[in-house]
């Protein structure tokens, strides 16, 4: 596919943006003038948010959050007088309201029978890969079945991945399902946008999803008024409401997937923009990463979207409930990898266990023997993280970090880079991409398993964000994995021990400063 000759990316749509950043403002000077007044003529005010702030300190203590996450509050709450109690109370408390947790329940039990439970499949992978029988439960028991029966096709490019989507949904036959973060005007959507209203006139059920605040800049407000009129169903997740007390406006919808008649499934780094797929290079060359699946893991996939489309509808039964079962699934899939197995997952608020992603990342981790590779734009990382990468480096596994060269946000990327100093000392091998921003998010170990989805090895996507991903074991696109990372390794500049002690010293307390506070970024 050639894009040279096409017309380049339309104009960002940034008016919402602006109307939402300046309400913002202007609810945070109203307050500050507020609590200015009190605080000159009350002083009893002053230790009243003192001892509030105390309380909230207690109750951050005792709460079942990351400890990491915990710390950077409190040291927030008591650094900032005022300002960190009311920024905690809007949106550091990670609760969801009562009628969203109600949603969520009910739809853990209506997707328990959902997923398709084979447990000949899980002792076969024992049979093959024992050494896996525990990430596998682990997956298992979050609620995501294993699947042989299903080929992987690993895509290395934005360009790649993307081509292939458009000939899986020029060949649908019954529906299409798409779920992105991201979507935004320009060559890349027109032509998929092209190939929907066609299918769509065609009588092809055509659903849409996308997050709200990630299109906040590229999408125009009644984007989705414009697509029904078309015949595609669409919804916005988590329409972005510029009120202070809105500390939900935290959760996104970071996934990416592509269902096309129940048989075929897409997901990966790659949102619907031509940055992707290099049309256009704000940070120099994008390099990006996806997967396909066809076959029965494919269910897998099927559930996510409707948890996740049953989730962003307001009304409390849906009128227009997706398909929920595969109408291949018994079908024997063509392909010579009789021992390859995948478990599609997803977390967020809709699972049981709390962040089967990470649980997955450090699982992964702990069983590494030989080697483990890992791709990530953003590098923000808990203690527990941190220490299963020591950990591994300093047990002889050969554990190796690939980051941007050129960031898309330069503060989160000082904050990443905040990270290398106890990495490098421990043996981890960190290496950042020069030709331009990394968006892949792949981990690969061993030659035998690899992970390739959404997930940032960052807290907001740990611990605040929908995601999803594909776990692959025995197949041959666990080894494609590998060589991608390799060949990438050959456009890399390796940071080393010896460099970071050279930069600057007022760098290093700006990145000691930002790292206390990298979980609230």
């Amino acid at each position: 596919m050639t894009y040279k000759d096409l017309p380049k990316r339309k104009k960002g749509k940034t008016k919402r943006l602006i109307v939402a950043s300046s309400l913002f403002l202007l609810q945070l000077a109203l307050l500050s003038i507020g609590l200015s007044y009190l605080n000159i003529f009350m002083i009893p005010v002053y230790v009243l948010f003192e001892v509030i702030s105390v309380l909230f300190v207690i109750k951050i203590i005792y709460s079942d959050a990351n400890p990491t996450y915990k710390m950077s509050w409190i040291i927030f709450l008591f650094a900032i007088p005022f300002y960190g109690l009311l920024l905690y109370s809007m949106w550091g408390r990670g609760r969801y309201p009562r009628a969203v947790r109600k949603k969520i329940e009910h739809l853990k039990h209506v997707s328990e029978k959902i997923y398709p439970q084979k447990a000949e499949t899980y002792f076969k992978l024992m049979g093959s890969f024992p050494q896996y029988q525990r990430t596998a439960l682990l997956l298992q028991n979050s609620g995501f079945p294993i699947y042989d029966n299903t080929k992987t096709v690993f895509y290395p490019t934005g360009e790649e991945f993307f081509e292939a989507l458009i000939a899986e949904i020029k060949m649908a036959e019954k529906y299409i399902y798409l779920e992105f973060f991201i979507i935004s005007e320009g060559v890349m959507w027109d032509m998929l946008y092209s190939l929907l209203k066609e299918k769509a006139a065609a009588g092809l059920d055509v659903r849409l999803m996308y997050d709200d605040f990630g299109c906040i800049s590229t999408l125009p407000r009644h984007f989705n008024t414009e697509l029904e009129k078309n015949g595609i169903k669409c919804l916005v997740f988590n329409p972005v409401i510029p009120f202070l007390n809105n500390f939900y406006i935290n959760y996104r919808n970071h996934r990416k997937i592509c269902i096309i008649d129940g048989y075929t499934g897409f997901t990966g780094g790659v949102n619907i923009a031509d940055e992707y797929i290099n049309i256009v290079q704000a940070y120099g060359h994008w390099k990006d990463s996806g997967v396909m699946l066809k076959g029965e893991g494919v269910c897998s996939f099927n559930a996510m979207f409707y948890q996740m489309w049953e989730y962003a509808t307001q009304e409390g039964k849906m009128h227009s409930r997706p398909a929920l079962t595969s109408n291949f699934s018994s079908q024997k899939i063509n392909t010579d990898e009789n021992n390859a197995f995948v478990q599609p997952f997803a977390d967020g608020p809709l699972n049981n266990p709390r962040n089967p992603a990470e649980m997955l990342y450090m699982q992964t981790i702990n069983e590494a023997r030989k080697y483990i590779y890992l791709t990530t734009p953003y590098l923000v990382l808990d203690n527990e993280m941190i220490t299963a990468l020591k950990l591994a480096a300093q047990s002889g596994v050969d554990v190796r970090i690939i980051t941007p060269g050129i960031p898309d946000k330069k503060y989160v990327f000082m904050v990443t880079r905040s990270f290398y100093r106890e990495l490098l000392k421990s043996g981890v091998r960190i290496y950042e991409y020069t030709p331009g921003f990394i968006h892949a998010k792949n981990v690969v170990c061993d030659d035998d398993s690899a992970i390739v989805g959404t997930i940032n090895l960052d807290f907001r996507s740990f611990y605040l964000h929908f995601e999803d991903g594909v776990w692959m074991c025995g197949s041959q696109a666990v080894l494609d994995v590998r060589d991608d990372f390799l060949s990438t390794l050959e456009e890399c500049r390796e940071v080393t021990y010896g460099e970071w002690k050279k930069w600057p010293w007022y760098i290093k307390i700006l990145q000691v400063i930002l790292k206390l506070f990298a979980p609230l970024l």
